[in-house]
């Protein structure tokens, strides 16, 4: 028989603590909704996987690893069957160095500990439940941020209804992919859902979750609070929220606006659902060792040109600062975790890092499931932006060299190529 059982645990932390996430150093001045580490664990009679999810900018290598270890100690789930994904909010909890390098240890201990309990009493409220997929479709929100200019340059975000601008350079991805978890009399558990666009709509010093948040509270509003709203963030590394055709809308609260057109698709979906009480699950991970970039003779010469000016703009001081670090870093080798679970016919593959919707759109057209769910920020094993080779070639933000973005060019293609191996082995 299959069981769910599904959590949420509120890991908002102190005011006054740091906000990763922009060029800039934030604190945290308020709250304007709570931050949650919610777990959806789904049990058969061979195999119990778990998804993790916390709202945060990423998850390093060393929390998802202790999460893991916490819930193998109290449950005996192997890692491998446990995938832990972080939203993205850029008004999230400190979860890496400071400016200063010192990592934030107690809130870290305390995040890990409630993660980990999430999937604990997710485990321990599990009940006969059935389950299904479907995907939607919804292209009004979501718009690729890099442009091509008319200096045959390729920009990222240029600008509201800048003159310059030729066209998008890419894609976007408008599915909405929704799994849905109800009890045998069909009252909703809880659903997930996946779609692919930045996470940052919100900006300012409040901690929040971000669209995500808002499309948990319209769910509840209809399905009621015991329903838990868990969101896989699809592949939107040259995702955003902002039309740079067009002027710049009025007013805010894009984040109330997304989350509701979302709500409005999830709802729609969800009916649609054809439920299933058996699901045969296969866990399969493998990792791909790989070296990290260094900058150049010459990027670290004209970043120290950059630092010893003093008629510098930030930004270009951020990004020679970036420069100056990583230089004196030694040469290092990164261990880059691919995870799938396939379910019946439907598979869900983790990847980490910030992926480029090409890749994602790529990944999607070669598997051989009919509903393919692409979650990235998956298990820490590297953070950062992971382009298309031709984006390197391109420059504009997301290419550029900074601590917590080193992954070498061609990266992207070879974890895609992996993940079409797990996801087609017999």
């Amino acid at each position: 028989m299959l069981q769910c059982g599904l959590y949420e645990m509120d890991i908002t932390p102190p005011l006054n603590s740091p906000i990763p996430g922009y060029t800039e150093q934030r604190r945290s001045q308020g709250i304007r909704d709570p931050l949650y580490a919610k777990a959806l664990v789904i049990d058969t009679a061979k195999i119990t996987v778990a998804f993790v999810v916390i709202d945060a900018l990423c998850i390093l290598e060393r929390e998802a690893r202790r999460i893991r270890d916490r819930i193998f100690q109290t449950l005996g789930i192997p890692h491998e069957q446990v995938m832990v994904s972080a939203t993205h909010t850029h008004t999230g909890p400190p979860i890496r160095p400071d400016a200063d390098g010192v990592y934030p240890e107690d809130y870290l201990t305390f995040l890990v500990e409630k993660a980990a309990d999430a999937v604990i009493l997710a485990y321990r409220g599990r009940q006969a439940a059935r389950i299904g997929t479907g995907v939607g479709r919804e292209d009004s929100i979501s718009f690729n941020r890099r442009y091509w200019m008319k200096d045959g340059t390729v920009r990222t975000n240029p600008g509201y209804d800048n003159p310059e601008l030729v066209c998008s350079a890419g894609p976007i991805d408008p599915d909405v992919t929704v799994v849905r978890i109800d009890d045998y009399s069909g009252r909703p558990l809880g659903v997930v859902t996946q779609f692919a666009c930045h996470t940052d709509t919100v900006g300012g010093s409040e901690y929040s979750g971000d669209y995500p948040a808002e499309l948990s509270r319209q769910l509840k509003a209809v399905w009621g609070e015991q329903v838990i709203s868990l969101f896989l963030l699809g592949t939107c590394g040259d995702i955003n929220h902002c039309d740079f055709t067009k002027e710049k809308p009025f007013g805010g609260n894009v984040n109330v606006r997304m989350g509701t057109v979302l709500a409005g698709e999830v709802l729609r979906i969800r009916e649609k659902i054809e439920l299933h009480e058996v699901l045969n699950i296969d866990c399969q991970r493998t990792f791909i060792p790989m070296k990290l970039r260094k900058p150049s003779q010459l990027e670290i010469d004209e970043a120290q040109l950059v630092l010893n000016d003093p008629s510098a703009i930030s930004v270009q001081h951020f990004f020679a600062d970036h420069i100056r670090k990583i230089s004196v870093l030694p040469d290092e080798t990164v261990h880059v975790e691919i995870q799938v679970f396939r379910m019946h016919d439907w598979a869900v593959v983790g990847l980490p890092g910030e992926i480029f919707v090409e890749l994602g759109l790529w990944l999607k057209r070669s598997s051989p499931f009919p509903t393919t769910i692409i979650n990235t920020l998956c298990n820490g094993s590297v953070y950062g932006y992971v382009c298309t080779s031709e984006a390197y070639k391109q420059g504009g933000y997301e290419p550029k060299l900074k601590t917590y973005s080193r992954v070498l060019p061609g990266s992207g293609e070879i974890w895609i190529e992996k993940a079409i191996e797990l996801l087609k082995m017999e």
